[in-house]
């Protein structure tokens, strides 16, 4: 029991650590917007290649002595996040991915059948811990979420390394013993594989981009299957929830020895797969489902197929090589326009990556293989799969099954029960009730930059304190969308919105390929309808329209990231649809845009003539992406705010009033903060006094020659 426990948090700590490069590497390109050459930092992937030195390997990588270095070495990886710079976190949790590879490669490829399958589900064990401790961290993978976390987890760590110093120093581990029909026991006999299989190795490879993919996070599939508020959509708080349910699920049926080899099953998730990425909305979501159910019905038989290849590091080389073609794939789906080799190949092409990855799975199952170290967990031995295969020592461990199994059931009650604990800790909207009474309303806009800050570091916290320091009633966040799995499988709208207690709407999915959309409010959202504004020639442009009722007064909110400065055609459409959207509305409107344009351009001009919108401060002649418009409302303040490094854009923010039932005259002179300017319309002081030009501070400040307040001429 204790030597499972501990393959389980070693497993644990491996997923974490496999799970954050990406991430990590992301934050050089995505600040660059190019490659930048520290992308070869994936190759530490390929450090089970040192097992090709033959003999060398054997009498090294094999050993228990070799085992615990590495440990200790993937204890540098661990505690990288409290690393001072951001290419040494990155260097050392590479360093540290490297040695968990080898590591994972010395116990699942051991000579010893009980090791291996005890390393396995231990590994298993650590995938599921991962995903109920993502619940109870609102999404975020704890060993990356805070320093506090980060601190515990390597402590944790650095007392099963060094538990297992002491094992094997005084020669305190048991042996582990087979029982025979007879009731005798012998110490088990080593064993050897002589198959080798590309197709099984591929698959294997194929098997873990699917599943960090679709299971890296409970909430991803909520994401791919979003379509808007008025069109109900499975959130991902409490629907996370059959997502966990339905990994249990396929658990059980992997217990089931024919299942994963039968053909009608495999097409069935194939099918499954497709379904998840074309049908809409609730369809989608079961879809997905089904195909959670699949993977992990199929994961014991693919992994069991990948470890009986005869050499591991020919099989996690072809296994890890087409694991990061899949990831570098999805990114070359979204990012084709700032990648070389992209263009019109690449574009929007995510189905066909996953139509082959689960292809390719399905395809290796049809096949049988002979299995001489079986690791799978069955309910029954079927007399014809003994008299197939005759394993070298057949590891029947009947109390480790049962281990396993209970330690999945418990863990996946546990997952759920952070449900549970987080809607109470979920606060009530902090409305303020001068500006209820008074009808107005505040609303912000920032390029949130994924919920990572220019330095490569978790931003979410921080920039909840910010946000919630503005006390913005509706606020947009744009490149939003880190459920992708080089960003980390981060659901930034549910995270934020649980924190500030505030309304959600997400969108568009995952699916449709941009950068995302979010928007939060304090106020009920009525509805809201997701768009993909015309893109011929670059990257899909998010847009959400969306009602919120403030108090009785309906809103309509047209929120956007538009496409890059050099793609003319595309901003020239998508502004005279993001116009027509706001011409269309029959209430108040505002505006919340990324134009990627100056004031007086083409794009700005046509937004306001067309979309018959005023701009909040025409004056402001020093913007060039972000703008904030609105029509039938009575603005009342305007304010920048510097970023201070959590992103590479701004926060804006303006106030408004409803008109009552005296004439429609807006607030044409501006008022400097200096006069007499009501409470409830002054912006916060915690954001210091009015500031001239660009505030460089490392404080969030006023600046731009903002807070500017308006009243009547």
């Amino acid at each position: 029991m204790i030597s499972l426990i501990f393959e389980s948090i070693v497993g644990y700590a491996f997923w974490s650590l496999f799970h954050a490069l990406g991430p990590m590497i992301w934050f050089y390109p995505l600040n660059e917007l190019d490659i930048t050459g520290y992308e070869v930092f994936v190759l530490v992937v390929f450090t089970p290649i040192l097992w090709l030195s033959g003999k060398l390997a054997d009498n090294v990588l094999r050993t228990k002595v070799f085992q615990i270095i590495a440990m200790i070495v993937m204890l540098a990886g661990i505690v990288s996040f409290q690393a001072d710079k951001t290419l040494e976190r990155l260097i050392m949790l590479s360093i540290g991915l490297g040695a968990a590879f080898l590591l994972k490669s010395s116990t699942w490829w051991s000579k010893d059948p009980f090791q291996c399958k005890e390393s396995f589900w231990g590994y298993t064990i650590g995938y599921f811990m991962l995903l109920s401790s993502r619940i109870w961290y609102k999404s975020i993978t704890p060993m990356w979420n805070d320093k506090y976390s980060n601190k515990f987890i390597s402590t944790v760590f650095s007392m099963i390394v060094i538990a297992k110093m002491l094992s094997y120093l005084k020669h305190m581990k048991p042996v582990q013993k087979v029982i025979n029909l007879r009731g005798s026991s012998t110490k088990p006999k080593e064993v050897s594989r002589n198959r080798s299989s590309v197709l099984c190795s591929v698959a294997y490879g194929c098997m873990c981009f699917l599943m960090h993919t679709f299971l890296g996070e409970v909430s991803v599939l909520s994401r791919y299957t979003v379509t808007g508020i008025d069109v109900l959509s499975p959130a991902p708080n409490p629907w996370g929830g059959c997502v966990l349910l339905a990994a249990l699920f396929g658990f059980i049926l992997s217990l089931y020895s024919t299942l994963p080899s039968n053909r009608l099953w495999l097409v069935s998730g194939v099918l499954s797969s497709m379904g998840l990425m074309f049908l809409q909305s609730w369809y989608a979501f079961a879809s997905g489902l089904f195909f959670v159910v699949y993977l992990m019905s199929v994961w014991p038989t693919v992994a069991e197929n990948a470890i009986n290849c005869r050499n591991p590091g020919k099989c996690l080389f072809w296994a890890n090589l087409v694991y990061l073609l899949g990831v570098f794939g999805m990114v070359w789906c979204t990012a084709y326009n700032f990648v070389p080799f992209g263009g019109e190949l690449a574009r929007e092409r995510t189905y066909i990556l996953i139509l082959l990855a689960s292809s390719v799975v399905s395809l290796s199952l049809m096949k049988s293989y002979q299995v001489t170290v079986p690791i799978r967990i069955k309910l029954s031995l079927p007399p014809s799969y003994t008299q197939q295969v005759t394993p070298t020592v057949q590891p029947a461990n009947s109390e480790q099954d049962t281990l396993v199994k209970k330690a999945i059931f418990f863990i996946v009650l546990l997952g759920l029960v952070g449900f549970n604990f987080r809607d109470r800790q979920i606060p009530k909207p902090d409305i303020n009730p001068e500006t209820q009474q008074r009808g107005q309303f505040s609303a912000l806009i920032w390029t949130f930059h994924f919920g990572y800050d220019n330095q490569g570091w978790p931003s979410l916290e921080r920039a909840a304190q910010v946000l919630n320091d503005t006390g913005a009633d509706v606020i947009t966040l744009l490149e939003s969308d880190a459920s992708k799995p080089y960003l980390g499988n981060n659901d930034i709208a549910m995270w934020l919105g649980e924190r500030l207690g505030m309304y959600v709407d997400f969108g568009p999915s995952t699916r449709d390929h941009t950068w995302g959309t979010m928007l939060l409010s304090k106020y009920p959202i009525v509805k809201s309808e997701h768009h993909l504004l015309p893109s011929p020639e670059g990257e899909l442009a998010p847009a959400i329209s969306a009602t919120i009722n403030m108090t009785g007064n309906l809103v309509n909110f047209v929120v956007t990231h538009m496409g890059n400065d050099r793609d003319n055609l595309d901003r020239k459409l998508q502004a005279q649809r993001l116009a027509e959207l706001a011409d269309q509305s029959e209430h108040p409107v505002v505006f919340l845009g990324y134009v990627t344009s100056a004031p007086g351009s083409r794009d700005y001009n046509h937004l306001l003539k067309k979309g018959r919108l005023r701009d909040i401060d025409s004056t402001d002649r020093g913007r060039w992406c972000e703008y904030i418009m609105y029509r039938d409302l009575k603005r009342l303040g305007y304010a920048r705010i510097s970023h201070s490094g959590l992103s590479d854009t701004e926060l804006q923010m303006a106030k408004w009033e409803f008109y009552g039932d005296g004439p429609k005259v807006d607030n044409n002179q501006i008022v400097l903060p200096s006069e007499k300017v009501p409470d409830s319309v002054q912006f916060n002081k915690v954001f210091g006094e009015r500031y001239d030009g660009h505030w460089s501070g490392r404080s969030h400040h006023f600046h731009m020659d903002t807070p500017k307040y308006f009243k009547a001429t």
